[in-house]
This record gives C-alpha cells, sequence and structure tokens, in this order.
C-alpha cells in the first residue's frame, strides 16, 4: 500500500511528521485510516517521549481527549481561565502542572508512564521533528 507523509503544522505542531497509509478513491488519493487514531498516535508519542508541553501541545492533547477547557481543568483541579492562560501561552508549563498533565493524559488514552519525576517531566528542549508511522 502506497504511503504519505503528513504535517500537523495546522494544529501548531509543525515538527510532527505521520506517514499514514493512503489508497486511492474517485477523489484521489485518501488516507486509509481514520484522523482519530492519528491524532491518538501522536498524542501517544508527545506524552511518551517526554516532548515539552506548551501552549500548541496542550490545546492538541485536550481537543485529542474531547475535553473543553472546564473539563480539562477541573480533571485537574484548576480553572478553565488557567487552561486557557497555558494554551495561549508560548513557554512550556511549570513543571508540576507538566507532569499532572501527561499523567492525566497517559490515563486517558490508556498508557503506562514509567519512571521518575524527571521522567514525567520530560526533555529541556522539543525536538526538530517528530516522526512516527501509523499502519
Amino acid at each position: 500500500m502506497k504511503t504519505k507523509t503528513i504535517d500537523f503544522g495546522s494544529s501548531g505542531l509543525s515538527y510532527v511528521h505521520v506517514t499514514v497509509p493512503v489508497k486511492s478513491s474517485s477523489h484521489g488519493e485518501v488516507i486509509a485510516v481514520p484522523l482519530a487514531r492519528i491524532e491518538k498516535a501522536v498524542a501517544v508519542e508527545l506524552i511518551r517521549k517526554g516532548i515539552p508541553l506548551g501552549g500548541a501541545e496542550i490545546t492538541f492533547l485536550r481537543k485529542v481527549l474531547g475535553l473543553s477547557l472546564q473539563k480539562l481543568g477541573d480533571e485537574l483541579g484548576v480553572s478553565a481561565p488557567a487552561v486557557l492562560k497555558w494554551e495561549r501561552e508560548a513557554g512550556r508549563l511549570h513543571p508540576i502542572n507538566e507532569v499532572a498533565l501527561r499523567a492525566l493524559v497517559a490515563e486517558h488514552l490508556g498508557i503506562s508512564l514509567e519512571g521518575h519525576f524527571s521522567v514525567l517531566l520530560g526533555r529541556d528542549h522539543p525536538p526538530t521533528t517528530l516522526r512516527l508511522k501509523v499502519a
């Protein structure tokens, strides 16, 4: 089956590139896997690879989980305006908030994270490129 690499620049994650299978249709080539599956795979990589969580990543993860600002805030014990502030800021979350968000997203996605605080916190710098393949 043919594959195509798509980027997530429109979601604010310009460094994310995903290779997906494509199939022919009467409209030309179309992606052969559901978008929700691709988005979940990206979310899992963001969490597992320890990508620093800034505004674009927070917005993306919240939307993948299908949570409103209020619902995400409630689950983390913060207000909806606090979550909105996180999403609008260019910088990285405070370490405690990043660890809490990473753990919550992992729980929602059904993935386990093992390690100490420093592992859950993730890397110091975002990658220039994050590539993954969804079959």
